[in-house]
């Protein structure tokens, strides 16, 4: 049997088929438009979580490490400016506080400074016309002025492990200051709460202390568990990270306890104080000082040393105190709920 189709009975088939063929392309246009539009909300979202964010303080950092900050005489930073190991130099307006570690600060004719100007290491040279609203905190390490010519050998009352020592102490420090302040900077809201909750130093003290009792006989009981399971084997090589986040976690509550006491010397205290890293460089300062005029003191003369060795013990015992204590802050986050922290109290306008 023959089928015959007359013309028009072709074209209206063909058309019907052409209209079923399209029908799933326009289905997937049509998603593909909901997945453009759904990628635009998310984007939309994110633009107004970061600028609400940013309505809130958090304007972030000019962070600068071994090289030198310029701020124009047009220019405007609104954000804290941290330079460490480098010159600062300020002709314009700086919003917020300056920290300048390691170098000089040089202020304009024309600079305004809305924070405070902290200087740690270096000098700071600020111009008659310069304005800084806030407070200037500037702390010169200089090398002690010794006379070294006692009419004998050096090795003889000095001796090269003295000076290693002292080279390994201000080392060491150097490196936790630097650390801290990053913290400070980077994430001042989890420094103080941990501040808050080191301010309760007896039950900090002792959460520490059980900690550090228990740290080696809980992780020789870790590394033991996961070797002898199969599963376990595997998350052995995770160990190392978890005692590097562990110590930076150890290192920022060694910060707060810093800033706890720098706030405290101060007048005030870390819940409502206006300045983090200048209650962090004063409290650390005031916790390491002993430390390093030991080692000095040890460094001199013979006769000197019974005295050195009594202020490093001082010195050890007011770190211990604190690196407890400090454990003990940033553990009790994991138990303990944090209390609420209120807002820094703004200060008072007063109009001549």
């Amino acid at each position: 049997m023959s089928l015959r189709l007359r013309s028009g009975q072709a074209r209206l088939i063909l058309a019907l088929a052409l209209v079923l063929s399209a029908a799933p392309a326009f289905a997937q246009a049509e998603a593909d438009d909901w997945t453009v539009q759904e990628r635009h909300e998310a984007a939309t979202q994110r633009r107004e979580e970061w600028e609400r964010w940013r309505r809130d303080g958090h304007d972030g950092v000019h962070l600068r490490m071994l090289r030198n900050y310029y701020l124009a005489a047009d220019a405007t930073a609104s954000e804290p400016i941290v330079v460490v190991g480098g010159d600062a130099t300020i002709d314009g307006h700086a919003d917020d506080d300056v920290v300048v570690i390691g170098g000089t600060l040089r202020l304009g004719p024309k600079a305004v400074v809305g924070g405070d100007v902290v200087t740690v290491g270096g000098d700071a040279v600020i111009d008659p016309g310069a304005i800084v609203r806030g407070k200037v905190d500037s702390a010169a390490v200089t090398m002690p002025n010794v006379d070294w010519d006692f009419g004998m050998p050096m090795w003889r009352w000095r001796g090269f492990w003295r000076v290693a020592a002292l080279s390994a102490t201000v080392l060491r420090l150097s490196l936790v200051l630097v650390i801290s302040l990053l913290l400070a900077v980077v994430a001042p809201g989890w420094v103080r709460s941990m501040g808050v909750r080191a301010s309760s130093a007896l039950s900090s003290g002792l959460l520490g202390a059980v900690a550090e009792i228990l740290f080696v006989p809980a992780l020789i009981a870790v590394v033991i568990g996961l070797a002898i399971s199969i599963v376990g084997i595997p998350l052995l090589g995770a160990i190392p990270f978890a005692l590097a986040l562990g110590a930076l976690a150890w290192t920022g509550g060694f910060a707060a306890v810093a800033a706890c006491l720098g706030a405290r010397l101060r007048g005030s205290s870390i819940e409502r104080s206006s300045s983090l890293v200048t209650d962090l460089l004063i409290g650390f300062i005031v916790i390491s000082g002993l430390t390093i005029v030991g080692h000095v003191i040890s460094v001199g003369p013979g006769w000197m040393t019974p005295f050195g060795w009594m202020t490093q013990a001082a010195g050890i015992a007011v770190e211990y105190v604190a690196w407890t204590i400090g454990l003990g802050a940033a553990l009790s986050g994991r138990f303990v709920r944090p209390r609420a922290t209120p807002p820094p109290m703004p200060a008072p306008s007063v109009s001549f």
